[in-house]
């Protein structure tokens, strides 16, 4: 199946930075990302549904969701990079 490139560029809801060094930003990058994981890691359900959902053209905060989730499930999401959501950067400064 292809997909569009409009679909691919679309900018995840917040940039997913991994502890392999790397950071999705995009649906282009996430795609990427797992065609490059090793065939165990792919087979995990949190990936299979993930990829289901870029194949269905799911919208971009779903696929965001599904993105962090299988990150974190993997133990692959590295959360002391993450970005904080602006409300809570500011309220922590205070």
């Amino acid at each position: 199946m292809l997909l569009r490139p409009e679909y691919l560029s679309q900018k995840l809801d917040q940039a997913l930075p991994t502890k392999d060094g790397g950071t999705l930003r995009t649906i282009r990058e996430a795609c990427d990302y797992m065609t490059s994981m090793g065939k165990q890691r792919e087979l995990r359900t949190h990936w299979q549904r993930a990829c289901k959902l870029i194949l269905a053209k799911a919208d971009v905060m779903t696929v965001s969701r599904a993105l962090e989730l299988a990150l974190f499930m993997d133990a692959k999401l590295d959360v002391a990079a993450k970005e904080l959501p602006a409300t809570a950067a500011g309220a922590r400064s205070r």
